[in-house]
């Protein structure tokens, strides 16, 4: 079945409570993590879409280590079923740089170091935009690349590259692991339907910063007492403290 998916972002809204067994989700690219048989099923509120997650036991008490993390260049590859399978590659960059800022924005505003080497302290955060689907628009009069042209950071380039192609579906993969250690902490495959309609910018942004937002908050509840722990599902919990700053200094 080929159902409309987008996900943007990330990896621990992977370490949520309640996992069920799969149940008749979409087909997604298998080619991004090490091993797909390990995944459950965790449907979201409001029907918003499916998390396929691994989550290793004791992996909730053991976070309060981390500080930091290093957010690896996303990769992004084209569903084999995308009504136009090709792409400038300053566009897929473009898709792979929104994530990637906006990833390291929620981190920074969170208190939480974004670096570019290991360390006891330090998550590494692989990640991908898969089972992205394309449809190309008519061409305009100038859509030439200049030799040289560099991809600005986040939102202008996502929206210069959706003047070109109506971004119909896409997944993302993403795999959090200690970064000295090579050990998995989390997996997750994240499906998004949206009843096979074009993704405009305003709702593929929206999910992005929700996905960077579930990041920070699961690493937060990490570093509080248990009182002061909150549903990362719950948008106006993370907003209500995410508004009274870091809780990392």
């Amino acid at each position: 079945m080929n159902m409309t998916r987008i996900g943007m972002i990330l990896a621990i809204t992977a370490l949520t409570g309640g996992l069920s067994a799969i149940a008749a989700a979409p087909d997604y690219d298998h080619s991004f993590l090490s091993d797909y048989s390990k995944l459950q099923a965790t449907p979201l509120p409001n029907n918003a879409g499916t998390d396929l997650l691994y989550v290793p036991p004791g992996v909730f008490e053991r976070l309060a280590k981390y500080s930091a993390i290093m957010v690896d260049e996303p990769e992004v590859l084209i569903s084999a079923t995308s009504d136009y399978k090709g792409a400038k590659p300053t566009d897929l960059e473009a898709v792979a740089t929104l994530v990637r800022t906006d990833v390291s924005d929620a981190m920074k505003a969170g208190g939480y170091g974004v670096v570019d080497a290991a360390g006891p302290s330090v998550l590494y955060l692989k990640i991908a935009v898969t089972d992205l689907s394309l449809k190309k628009k008519k061409r305009r009069l100038l859509a030439y690349t200049p030799i040289g042209f560099v991809v600005n950071a986040g939102v202008k380039a996502l929206q210069d590259m959706m003047q070109k192609y109506d971004i119909m579906g896409a997944a993302i993969q993403a795999q959090i692991s200690d970064s000295t250690s090579n050990e998995v902490l989390a997996e997750l495959v994240a499906l998004r339907g949206n009843n096979g309609q074009r993704m405009d910018f305003d709702q593929l942004d929206k999910d992005v910063k929700s996905f960077a937002s579930r990041l920070r908050c699961r690493l937060d509840n990490a570093h509080v007492p248990a009182a002061q722990q909150i549903d990362c599902l719950d948008s106006a919990a993370r907003a209500a403290r995410e508004a009274n700053g870091p809780v990392v200094h």
